[in-house]
């Protein structure tokens, strides 16, 4: 069937059973707009109040679903909005396509009114991008664009589309949806019946489960082999909830931020497998040198990351979930006649667990004044395991990521590669649209807050109930923090001496709104915010000590 460009556009869209579209339109997307309107049904578009607050909604949408996240964006200022959600995507390996439309085929290179070279400007952080100046082309390569974001290891690829192939018309040929065949990694069997010697000879062996572990769907299988065998596992920033918190094996995040039990483990360690993680600074500092007293063993998906950071001992590209189902199976076989047996170890690490601040129940009076930590753990109490929790980048991440039980994986969306103060509220939107079967929760700083409150305009006009928890505490609190530290308290630009009311601001945009100074009212904030059935959306702000 003879069809526009645009109409191309959105029927690709629906072959690839998008539902949610995240974007702002202008005068070079319009005809795409145009399409929507005539054959878009089953899309759901929505507008966001600005360009970035769509890529992190996709970003969020891609994060909590497992599906890839679709927005879509004008030439010129409008796709340059892009850029920071794009890299953010990038650096945590999340699935989004980004859809763009330029300036006509003829106007290219003419400094034209709103032309930009968006492709040029995302290469480097985009997994693969596109430029199409032909129709003939335009269905192959939005299908491209697909499989190549959710291959593999996932990342954010660009679609940039001349605005006259929006308007040309051409033969459109259905296709079906295209996954792919899974890859075959060489050596997978050798390396899978190397590890496993690795662990028969170890006495302290550790797993470490990076954000490779929840992108490929490796909780179930993660958690049945580290409970088989009784071998701890510390997850990074990007890996909460790959085993749950509750676990007996679990010990929370390793790093910079990360408990104590942790730190020791991976101290101690003489076998240390890590999975589907890219030994960010976060995680190892500044240097390695605790990797020297231990056999290290990496595996990831993405071959460009073994070897990078640091040196291992066995390097395997592979899938996370094929990788702990294989090594499970292995590991029976090989250990039948001779069990492992690491008790020791296992107990001496729990009786650190036991000891670390971030670990275990705690009750609070009611009228506790706030801290970061103790809004965190509340709100993690009274939301449950179901809830998803975002966040914001400072001292309010640092709080989320380590006083909340995480059970279960993609329950954690925060921005752990680019640290992108500004995304959590898109993604939380983001989030909402894609399982609003859940509860949302975004941790945010005021310094957040300020970056991105218009996004509530958002989220009440889309009835997604988003539920924003503000730490207000004046201060850019961890930039402010690093100014006492290294500069002697000489804080220049981290102040926020302001007296704006965030309570007034909230209700201005049409949210219910909450001043916050204590537990008890924390609490009650709280359970009014998770019971609405009316589709509202809270803004509770607390006020920390």
């Amino acid at each position: 069937m003879q069809l526009t460009g645009a109409q191309i556009i959105i029927e690709c869209l629906k072959e690839q059973r998008t539902e949610t579209l995240f974007g702002y339109p202008g005068g070079t997307v319009l005809s795409v707009y145009d399409a929507l309107r005539e054959r878009g049904d089953g899309i759901r578009h929505i507008l966001t109040t600005h360009e970035q607050g769509a890529a992190h909604a996709a970003d969020g949408y891609a994060r909590a679903t497992g599906r890839t996240g679709v927005c879509l964006v004008t030439s010129g200022p409008g796709a340059t909005n892009l850029v920071t959600g794009i890299a953010t995507a990038y650096m945590d390996s999340s699935p989004v396509v980004a859809i763009t439309i330029n300036v006509p085929v003829g106007s290219l290179g003419r400094d034209s009114f709103q032309e930009i070279d968006i492709a040029g400007i995302t290469m480097p952080v985009t997994k693969h991008n596109f430029i199409v100046k032909d129709i003939s082309q335009l269905a192959d390569v939005i299908r491209r664009a697909f499989r190549v974001a959710a291959s593999g290891r996932p990342g954010p690829v660009l679609v940039d589309i001349a605005r006259d192939v929006t308007e040309n018309v051409f033969e459109f040929e259905p296709a079906p949806q295209s996954r792919g065949a899974v890859p075959e990694y060489p050596g997978f069997a050798s390396g899978v019946g190397r590890i496993a010697t690795a662990f028969l000879h170890a006495k302290r062996p550790l797993i470490v489960a990076g954000g490779g572990c929840i992108r490929s769907g490796a909780g179930a299988s993660l958690s049945e082999f580290a409970g088989e065998f009784g071998i701890p596992v510390v997850d990074t920033m990007m890996g909460r909830g790959a085993i749950a918190g509750s676990s007996p094996f679990s010990l929370g995040m390793g790093g910079e931020y990360g408990t104590k039990a942790a730190a020791r483990a991976m101290s101690e360690c003489d076998l240390m497998v890590a999975v589907g993680c890219r030994f960010s600074d976060r995680l190892t500092g500044e240097n390695c040198e605790f990797l020297g007293n231990c056999k290290l063993v990496h595996i990831d998906i993405d071959k460009a990351e073994l070897n990078k950071n640091v040196r291992a001992d066995i390097a395997l590209q592979a899938d996370a979930d094929r990788f702990f189902k294989a090594i499970l199976t292995t590991l029976r076989k090989r250990s039948a006649g001779k069990p492992v047996d690491y008790t020791k170890w296992m107990k001496s690490l729990t009786e650190a667990k036991g000891s670390d601040a971030y670990v275990g129940s705690r009750e609070f009076a009611g009228d506790t004044p706030l801290t970061g930590d103790i809004v965190a753990r509340v709100a993690g109490d009274e939301a449950g395991s179901e809830a998803i929790f975002v966040t914001e980048v400072g001292e309010c991440q640092i709080s989320a990521v380590n006083a909340i039980s995480y059970e279960r994986p993609g329950s954690l969306i925060t921005s752990g590669g680019l640290g992108t103060m500004g995304f959590g509220l898109g993604a939380a939107i983001g989030a909402k649209a894609g399982c609003p079967e859940r509860k949302v929760i975004n941790f945010a700083g005021d310094g957040s807050f300020r970056m991105n409150m218009a996004e509530i305009m958002t989220a009440v006009t889309n009835g997604l109930p988003v539920i924003e928890i503000v730490f207000d505490n004046g201060i850019l609190g961890m930039v402010h923090t690093m100014q006492k530290d290294r500069f002697g308290g000489r804080y220049v630009a981290t102040e926020l001496d302001d007296s704006f009311n965030y309570v007034s601001i909230a209700k201005s945009l049409k949210a219910r709104a909450f001043d916050c100074r204590d537990v008890k009212e924390l609490r009650a904030a709280l359970r009014e915010a998770l019971k609405d059935k009316d589709s509202n959306v809270y803004v509770i702000v607390c006020h920390l000590t």
